[in-house]
């Protein structure tokens, strides 16, 4: 209303300054008041992680470069630190045309890594029905803070209901291109979220997940945790944290860190993690919803049929990058200052490449 008076008295002829005063004013009130809001809206959705007990099940589609994949899981969360998931049955798969081999490349190598690619699917599925599953927590601090730098949060009303639940939508945008969308409906009485949809930059949805079932009775469960609490064991991380100078003791040389990162993004941690009697170095790097790592480790002489399985071979600052896509994600792959570099994200490929070409710069400095 103050500012259709102060229209009103422009149109009379009265000052501009009035009208421009007035407008500034009122974005610099409102923006931090909304902004606020729908962080604080984040925060109530985690903290209910935290301190909301339920049991259920829901329906969960993952799309990936080799196709898309719709099952049922069973759900027990009593805290942030005991919340598990089991594969009860696949209710459907589709082979992506993207997944099939790619003719450039030689047939016996293709057929041998779609063999290793089925084999792995098969344990990933045996596994998940077998066993059941750590859920890992919703976001961190740290990624909250980041979420609200590089993405536009909007808390709005639902009229959909999940379940018998009304609900709220928290919608989380990318503020730069190339960037994931995610939609959060979550429970209005309690803040549980019962509903998420990933949609990559282009806005086709990636994954997501819905509960057809849930129960808060703490009785219900405290029971089914009794019964699974056994079976039920902290999923053991295979890397551990360490230092920039552990970093480097273990590689025998200093550690290269990109000089070029995309909009927003931060080194979230250094680990170290021993793979076939190799000891690799892995930097993860997040903007809050994106990932990518940086691998490095020791280089060693490789054998021709492992190089020209590595991918499509190109030039970047002078040095062979080897290039494979996976669906939304790339893997880049160099050598360079005795290092053996691998570059892997969901993030778009020019940017990538940004960040490889800073590494190699970086390493020639050395």
């Amino acid at each position: 209303m103050q500012i259709h008076t102060y229209l009103i008295l422009h149109k009379n002829g009265r000052s501009k300054h009035n009208l421009l005063w007035s407008a500034a004013l009122a974005f610099l009130l409102w923006t931090p008041h909304t902004l606020f809001a729908d962080i604080s809206t984040l925060e109530r959705i985690v903290e209910a992680e935290h301190k909301v007990a339920y049991v259920g099940a829901r329906l969960r589609t993952s799309s990936s470069s080799r196709g898309t994949r719709t099952f049922e899981e069973y759900v027990i969360h009593t805290s942030e630190d005991a919340s598990y998931r089991k594969v009860v049955s696949v209710v459907g798969e589709r082979r992506s045309v993207n997944g099939q081999p790619n003719r450039d490349e030689r047939q016996n190598d293709n057929r041998r890594r779609e063999n290793n690619e089925n084999r792995r699917d098969r344990r990933e599925r045996n596994r998940d029905r077998n066993e059941w599953r750590q859920i890992r927590s919703l976001f961190s601090k740290k990624e909250i803070e980041l979420i609200a730098q590089n993405y536009n949060l909007e808390a709005s009303a639902s009229a959909e209901k999940i379940m018998n639940y009304e609900t709220d939508i928290l919608t989380i945008t990318p503020k730069f291109a190339g960037r994931p969308t995610k939609r959060i409906f979550f429970a209005r009485e309690n803040g549980v979220i019962l509903r998420v949809e990933d949609l990559d930059a282009e806005g086709v949805l990636r994954d997501m997940f819905v509960y057809t079932r849930i129960s808060f009775n703490s009785e219900a469960v405290e029971n089914k945790w009794k019964g699974i609490e056994k079976e039920a064991k902290p999923e053991q991380r295979r890397s551990r944290s360490v230092t920039r100078a552990e970093a480097e003791k273990i590689l025998k040389t200093q550690l290269i860190q990109p000089k070029y990162l995309p909009p927003g993004f931060h080194l979230q941690d250094i680990r170290s993690m021993k793979s076939r009697e190799r000891d690799l170095i892995f930097l993860q790097y997040t903007d809050g919803l994106v990932n990518f790592t940086l691998f490095e480790e020791v280089d060693r002489p490789r054998r021709q049929g492992n190089r020209e399985r590595e991918g499509t071979q190109i030039e970047i600052g002078g040095t062979t990058v080897y290039q494979r896509k996976f669906g939304s994600t790339d893997a880049f792959r160099w050598s360079g200052a005795k290092i053996r570099f691998s570059l892997v994200g969901a993030v778009p490929t020019t940017e990538m490449q940004k960040v490889v070409e800073s590494i190699i710069h970086k390493a020639k400095q050395k």
